[in-house]
């Protein structure tokens, strides 16, 4: 048994029936139904020296405001410098609005500012419960999801199947193994949108995510309590045959499998060292285009809300694509100053566990990027995680500029941004590979 001491602490952060859903904008309407509850997780890890927090939480995402809310809570209720504390989130599009994405759902304000103090409790009970733990890492393998990215017969992008496309095709997992079986856990991280279910569900759910650790506590029993960790999904989506709560149910079960498995064949590591960094980065992003362009696009974005309105679209629909005519104004006005040269922030945030490093980033980052990240990793095991500390927005890869489609075109409208430079994500991935290289986020090598 290493110097490693270890806490796990868990909160209900269902919200009431009635809330908006985020992360469709053609819902109809607020949310009519809980399916299954919400929870905050925490992983609290001490090594005498340093100690650390992760947190999981089955919501979409959150902003910076709110994340930096969530640090303070934590702060003053525990030990834990607001730097060491990762927070992921499982990217559920049947979750309550909570981040950046405008006009797909109303922040309710009463849920909002409970949160911090939520999270802060699951943290703070994590770090009560602390006690001698060792670790293993361990792997399998599993595809659920599937590249959306699929070109049309005109040679365009638009969402769909594409099997020949980037996907994750493996589980990793972190287990945890104390002297007290109430403090067993495993941290299981894998890249897939939560978006089995559709606009057309109202009912709040962790999705597949929150399928699998159901599954899992069924297979290892209450005393295991899994912790997921949401992997660079951007452009995954479950690989499903209907959006149905069979469906969820259906790949969190394979999820499960995947992850006890994995958790068959981890081996020892030694987590003895621990490290966080956590810094923002300035994402360069596209000068303003032409007045005249954008002034055309404000036209057509007028024109969507106008059609809306003529085929009576429900209200919450209109109201959506009301944010877009807001974005292209705001636009507008930045062509009419001719800005160039901006960036937006981003944070990354690199956590060494002795031979292992877990990677935060703040944005729905495509899943090349992780690959590449892993790839390069001084540590013996990476984990890369999107969603993380907050979420500023889309970060394609160079080639998907080059080919369009929603991730390109759209989304960065939807975050009231502008859209990223095509060097974006390579700007990301060398600020993540100094952190990662900096001996002072670094534990043991391979």
């Amino acid at each position: 048994m290493s110097a490693l001491r270890v806490g796990i602490g868990e909160r209900k952060i269902t919200p009431l029936i009635g809330v908006d859903l985020s992360g469709f904008a053609h819902r109809e309407g607020p949310s009519e139904a809980i399916h299954d509850d919400l929870w905050c997780r925490a992983v609290v890890l001490d090594d005498g020296a340093t100690r650390l927090g992760i947190v999981a939480l089955d919501l979409l995402e959150l902003d910076f405001e709110l994340d930096a809310a969530v640090r303070r809570a934590v702060s003053e209720a525990t030990a834990i410098d607001p730097d060491h504390l990762l927070l992921n989130c499982s990217h559920t599009h049947a979750g309550p609005a909570t981040g950046a994405p405008e006009g797909t759902g109303y922040r309710n304000q009463g849920y909002i500012s409970r949160l911090p103090a939520e999270v802060a409790a699951a943290v703070s009970r994590a770090e009560k419960a602390l006690s001698a733990a060792r670790l293993s890492y361990g792997e399998s393998e599993l595809q659920i999801g599937i590249d959306r990215r699929e070109r049309q017969p005109d040679g365009s992008i638009d969402f769909g199947r594409n099997p020949d496309g980037p996907a994750d095709r493996k589980m990793r997992v972190v287990r945890i193994d104390t002297d007290e079986a109430a403090g067993a856990a495993v941290i299981f991280n894998y890249a897939c949108h939560g978006t089995t279910l559709k606009e057309e569900n109202r009912e709040i759910s962790a999705e597949w995510m929150g399928a699998a650790i159901s599954h899992l506590r069924r297979i290892a029993g209450d005393a295991l309590t899994p912790v997921f960790l949401q992997g660079c999904c951007g452009q995954i989506n479950p690989d499903v045959s209907a959006a149905t709560f069979e469906e969820v149910d259906r790949i969190g079960a394979r999820a499960a499998e995947a992850v006890a498995a994995a958790m068959q064949a981890a081996q020892p590591v030694e987590a003895v060292a621990l490290r966080a960094q956590l810094q923002r980065v300035g994402l360069p992003l596209q000068d303003a285009p032409a007045v005249d362009c954008a002034e055309a696009s404000l036209r057509q974005a007028e024109r969507t809300v106008e059609q809306l309105r003529r085929h009576g679209a429900a209200p919450y629909v209109v109201r959506a694509f009301e944010s877009l005519v807001t974005h292209s104004q705001r636009m507008l006005a930045r062509s009419k100053r001719q800005a160039a040269a901006e960036t937006v922030p981003f944070a990354i945030q690199v956590i060494g566990l002795g031979e292992m490093a877990i990677v935060g980033l703040s944005g729905e980052v495509f899943f090349e990027f992780a690959e590449e990240i892993q790839s390069r990793s001084p540590f013996r095991h990476t984990l890369v995680l999107g969603y993380s500390n907050g979420c500023t927005c889309y970060v394609p890869t160079e080639e998907a500029f080059g080919e369009g489609g929603y991730e390109v075109d759209d989304s960065f409208a939807w975050y009231g941004l502008p859209p990223l430079r095509p060097e974006a994500g390579g700007v990301m991935v060398e600020a993540t590979m100094r952190m990662l290289e900096d001996p002072h986020s670094q534990g043991g090598h391979a």
